[in-house]
């Protein structure tokens, strides 16, 4: 498939959404977050709780925000990301942020989290949204031996 480039608008505009859902997991305040969903978006976090739609995905991530085991965590960085255009109404967004401090339910240290997510962006009437959002977790081990 022939790469497709998105306007400096369209790429403004991700990047605003992005930046707002960026701020909310930095303030630990879902206010808004809803709204940079669509109404029937999926959504699945690093430890495979999955929500559906924008009012189920800020609920949750209200609930997760007031745990003071994650919101013992803080990025070690600005996350990068990198947006690739499907279409003139799709794109993907690849992110990866380092986060430490992070505790288990349990209160236990989390090691520094190497976290990925990937959305899927789509056009509607009143601008770009998130319609699936997926993270992971890179890990250590390996399921081929290292090369030699």
């Amino acid at each position: 498939m022939a790469g497709f480039t998105g306007s400096p608008q369209d790429e403004d505009a991700i990047g605003e959404v992005m930046a707002r859902l960026g701020h909310a997991f930095g303030s630990l305040s879902a206010d808004g977050v809803a709204d940079l969903y669509t109404a029937d978006a999926d959504w699945t976090n690093a430890f495979g709780t999955t929500r559906t739609g924008g009012a189920q995905i800020a609920a949750y991530l209200t609930e997760l925000f007031a745990d003071r085991h994650f919101a013992a965590g803080r990025p070690l960085g600005p996350p990068r990301a990198d947006i690739r255009f499907l279409s003139a109404d799709v794109a993907v967004v690849k992110t990866y942020l380092e986060r430490e401090g992070q505790q288990r339910a349990d209160g236990s240290a989390m090691p520094v989290r190497r976290n990925f997510s990937l959305k899927a962006f789509v056009r509607e009437p009143d601008g770009w949204k998130i319609a699936s959002d997926m993270y992971m977790d890179a890990r250590d081990d390996a399921t081929l031996p290292a090369a030699t």
